[in-house]
């Protein structure tokens, strides 16, 4: 259980590092995608690993957390690839 309070502490963390970064403009955006995927992707982890844990009863609790697992990882690659498409392209400038 610490665990995952410490995975959401550190997904707030990683928000308020990103938000802070593009506020200031140091950050580019695909940084900024990166950062916020993995605040997401933290916090939606810890809560569906909470839950998790409690249905773990049911289902062997290896099966159940290499589940959570890989459907974080999936989400994570798909926020990203969803945040990068928001951002306009790169200019060149001559």
């Amino acid at each position: 259980m610490h665990l995952l309070i410490l995975a959401a502490g550190f997904g707030i963390a990683t928000a308020t590092a990103a938000l802070w970064l593009q506020r200031r403009r140091a950050i580019p955006q695909r940084g900024f995608a990166v950062l916020i995927s993995i605040t997401v992707t933290l916090i939606l982890f810890s809560v569906v690993a909470w839950t998790a844990t409690r249905i773990a009863d049911i289902a062997p609790l290896a099966l159940t957390w290499g589940l959570v697992g890989t459907l974080a990882l999936l989400f994570a690659l798909r926020l990203y690839r969803e945040l990068l498409s928001l951002s306009p392209p790169p200019t060149n400038p001559r």
